[in-house]
């Protein structure tokens, strides 16, 4: 599929799935003296759908009603170059009408009701709450859906929350192995993970990795902290759909903990600075390279989030000082964990 002015940019994040996080660093957390509750719930994809022709009054209209959203829609998301209104107008008016974006709008409608997006609304906003009861604040005013033609899976800008859902058609979808995405990524693109994904999302928004020490363990723990911290907000969650991994693939994991803890010893992988070297541990893919048959990949992940909530039960430590500490080796260590 060939789409009208987007650019394929597909970043393999190295999390739990193939997501993209737009986070605008100018204040992660919004106005935090604002009101704490949610304000907007904006369904931007219909709303972008719905004019038979779209207007400069269009442009003007969406701009003030949408300052949040609109321009970081048009820039960033579907990369359309800043113009006066009436330019934006007939870009806007040819992207709606591209053949392949109808194709993909038809479909997101297909498998997503308004009702299914409210729905999706409140369980984000279940997790909201339980950030708040954590962590005491609630930065996020704004929930959107929209549609970014295969751009962008789930935003954080400031005080938004965005969810791209033609990231999330199902499984069986033609459209993502027609662009080149691998069945492993894919695989995981059903609304079932979208509440996750929001979840990861806004945690790399706010604690970046690049601020993390640059060796094995610090990776580890990072994306252990990642899974517990969701497991946390929405404690129903299933395994599964936390980890994206299969019954089949936990049950790997689980029983080959103690394999896999002898095998970054002996390797003295812990301590390792050499990405090189240790990142077919922690990255995304179809397997883990040099591990037996029926390893799922991201292991090293799986194995952080052992060590986390190991560390969590052993210790009178609350959510927020979990997160805010930055010593891996103090977590493993006080984790007591052996598998």
């Amino acid at each position: 599929m060939k789409f009208f002015t987007v650019r394929h940019l597909f970043y393999f994040l190295l999390s739990t799935v193939l997501m993209v996080v737009f986070s605008c660093q100018n204040d992660p957390h919004g106005d935090k003296h604002a009101a704490e509750a949610i304000t907007t719930h904006l369904k931007f994809d219909e709303v972008l759908f719905s004019a038979d022709s779209i207007s400069p009054q269009h442009v003007v209209q969406w701009e003030q009603h949408y300052p949040y959203f609109f321009n970081l829609f048009v820039n960033r998301i579907i990369h359309l170059l800043p113009t006066d209104s009436a330019a934006l107008a007939l870009n806007l008016q040819k992207f709606v009408g591209d053949k392949d974006v109808k194709d993909i709008h038809a479909r997101v409608e297909k498998v997503f009701s308004s009702a299914d997006k409210d729905k999706l609304f409140s369980e984000i906003e279940f997790f909201l709450s339980n950030y708040k009861n954590e962590l005491g604040t609630q930065p996020v005013k704004h929930l959107v859906t929209f549609l970014s033609a295969f751009n962008y899976a789930v935003i954080t800008a400031d005080s938004t929350i965005g969810i791209g859902l033609d990231m999330y058609l199902g499984s069986d979808c033609e459209f993502y192995p027609s662009i080149g995405i691998p069945q492993y990524a894919y695989q995981r693109f059903s609304k079932d993970y979208i509440l996750s994904d929001v979840i990861k999302g806004w945690y790399q928004s706010e604690h970046d990795i690049d601020a993390e020490k640059n060796d094995f363990l610090s990776r580890m723990i990072y994306y252990g902290k990642q899974l517990y911290f969701t497991s946390v907000m929405v404690p129903q969650m299933q395994d599964s759909i936390l980890t994206g991994y299969s019954k089949k693939q936990l049950e790997w994991c689980n029983n080959n903990s103690k394999q896999m803890w002898a095998f970054f010893i002996e390797n003295k992988l812990f301590y390792s600075t050499r990405e090189m070297e240790y990142m077919k541990y922690i990255a995304d893919g179809h397997a883990t390279q040099g591990f037996p048959e029926g390893a799922p990949s991201r292991t090293a992940q799986w194995l952080g989030w052992k060590i986390v909530s190991a560390y969590m039960k052993n210790n009178s430590v609350k959510l927020k000082e979990l997160l805010a500490e930055k010593d891996a080796q103090k977590i493993l260590e006080k984790s007591g964990y052996k598998p």
